[in-house]
């Protein structure tokens, strides 16, 4: 790590106010998870029959009266028999006429239950979520411009406000069109939350804790997935989850009295007299006297920086890392979702499933903190999803597998690879791109995710031609990864950039450094 950051000139690398800031951002994640992934509990996949009619003659039992209205073992659960036929007997089938009736024993009650998302409406239930992900989307870019122009605080406390207030509202909300649209707007703050908290936090540490913090700001998501399943098997009604959920989301509107602006934004944007407000107020916090605060700050405030968002594609340098970055947030982002959708097939506890895959990103986001500091970002994103590669076409073979927990070992290596991967892109991509539109930068790739995520669907529904097809092309785009990886630059122990001219000086500095590299293999050649 060289000398010129800004933080380490003044308020160290880390110390009592970035903890603070950390912990507060970090627990951001929790209510994240439930969002995003908050459609397992809400819409879980459901048993469904034909409802019997109060004034049937017979008043069957739910067993007797299933059995009553089947033909045959293979009948569409959205026909039965017609009962009101004189003699059903013989195989006339009709549509239900009173409605249908749900198996309770999982979920009490759920989307699908009480707005009837069967029977040529399932595909609906995929509409929630796809139009939430196209909120996160949007919510990525859109916020993450309005950030880098506005400040990372504003923007963050906007978004909590607008996620926590929709979440109260989508869960009373009667209607189901109605429903969609508050999805939408309620992605979209999820979206901005994603991206400015990331940011935010990546923004308050340097040297050695800049591959530290980002990485352990991952652990609260999976630990709010587990939280959540712990909520929803004693809460099995998806209105009252909801609720809870959003309620305690609401907690983090209270953001706006203990959160502090990033000093690095506020430099970066020339805004000195603040820039000198927070920082002397983190010196206080840490316990450090810096009578030349002044000083330092007017070495690092620099004027007339563009912020225009549209520079990481007119700048040769940001237009290839932008080129390349977004295949591998899209390749990315595609492998997650189907992956996940690959795990809904092992085990049948859906509480157990969720509980466990998001207590497995504690060790994985451990065991990614050591290999990142031997190896750097590259290196570890390569072994990470290498190995994700050879899981899944191990995983291929599973039908030769003499025990069940085989496949689940191997599903949880890859929810870690997985997890190591996805930490490691977020740092990477941050500290690729300089302050003055790493927000909006961020946020554009991450979109390109969540466009990985809407058609991850159409990439599981492969298994119909053949079973294990997902598999090969989630490998396939994992091997993608690396080989595109190759003409990036390593950013262990390099200073964050803040401005256009930051980054000029860095390349710079790569392009001697592979001159020197040439030199010397030249000379080496010639001895």
């Amino acid at each position: 790590m060289g000398s010129g950051d800004v933080l380490e000139a003044t308020i160290g690398s880390f110390g009592r106010f970035q903890c603070r800031i950390f912990i507060l951002v970090a627990l951001l994640k929790v209510p994240i998870s439930w969002f995003q992934l908050g459609i397992v509990f809400m819409a879980p996949p459901t048993e469904y029959w034909c409802r019997q009619p109060e004034d049937f003659k017979f008043n069957l039992s739910t067993e007797e009266w299933r059995s009553f209205i089947k033909i045959n073992e293979t009948q569409n659960p959205c026909l039965m028999a017609n009962v009101e036929y004189k003699n059903f007997f013989n195989n006339t089938l009709t549509a239900c006429k009173w409605g249908y009736d749900y198996d309770k024993k999982i979920i009490e009650s759920s989307m699908i239950s009480e707005w009837n998302l069967v029977c040529g409406d399932e595909h609906l239930v995929n509409l929630v979520q796809i139009i939430f992900m196209v909120g996160v989307l949007l919510g990525g870019i859109l916020f993450g411009i309005l950030s880098d122009h506005q400040g990372r605080k504003k923007t963050l406390i906007i978004c909590i406000l607008i996620q926590s207030t929709l979440g109260l509202i989508s869960s009373w909300i009667p209607w189901f069109t109605s429903f969609l649209i508050v999805r939408f707007f309620l992605g979209l703050s999820n979206g901005g939350i994603t991206v400015t908290s990331f940011v935010m936090c990546m923004e308050i540490v340097s040297g050695k804790f800049r591959s530290i913090i980002p990485i352990l700001y991952q652990i609260p998501f999976g630990l709010g997935n587990s939280l959540m399943a712990l909520f929803a098997y004693f809460i099995r009604n998806w209105r009252q989850l909801q609720l809870v959920l959003s309620s305690f989301s609401l907690v983090f509107v209270s953001y706006y009295w203990f959160l502090s602006e990033s000093p690095r934004w506020l430099i970066a944007t020339n805004q000195k007299k603040r820039a000198f407000e927070v920082l002397e107020k983190a010196l206080r916090f840490n316990r450090i006297e810096n009578k030349d605060l002044g000083k330092v700050l007017e070495k690092f405030v620099k004027k007339d920086d563009k912020k225009d968002f549209r520079i990481i594609f007119r700048e040769r340098s940001l237009r290839k890392v932008t080129f390349i970055m977004s295949f591998e947030w899209f390749f990315l982002g595609n492998i997650f979702y189907s992956f996940t959708q690959y795990l809904g097939v092992i085990g049948n506890n859906v509480f157990i499933n969720v509980s466990i895959s998001g207590l497995i990103t504690i060790p994985a986001s451990i065991l990614c903190l050591f290999i990142l500091k031997k190896l750097g970002r590259k290196l570890t994103m390569t072994i990470s999803q290498l190995t994700m590669s050879l899981i899944f076409f191990v995983l291929i073979f599973e039908n030769w597998f003499p025990f069940i927990w085989i496949s689940v070992i191997l599903a949880a290596l890859g929810i870690i690879t997985l997890t190591m991967s996805t930490s490691v892109l977020f740092l990477y991509t941050g500290e690729l791109y300089p302050t003055i539109v790493r927000n909006s930068s961020v946020g554009f790739c991450s979109m390109l995710a969540k466009v990985g995520a809407i058609i991850s669907p159409f990439i599981y529904s492969t298994k119909d031609y053949y079973k294990f097809l997902p598999l090969i092309i989630m490998a396939a785009m994992a091997i993608l990864n690396v080989l595109i990886l190759i003409p990036l630059p390593e950013t262990l122990e390099m200073d964050l950039t803040d401005n256009l001219k930051d980054l000029e000086m860095r390349t710079i500095n790569e392009e001697g450094i592979e001159n020197e590299r040439f030199l010397e293999n030249n000379q080496r050649n010639k001895d």
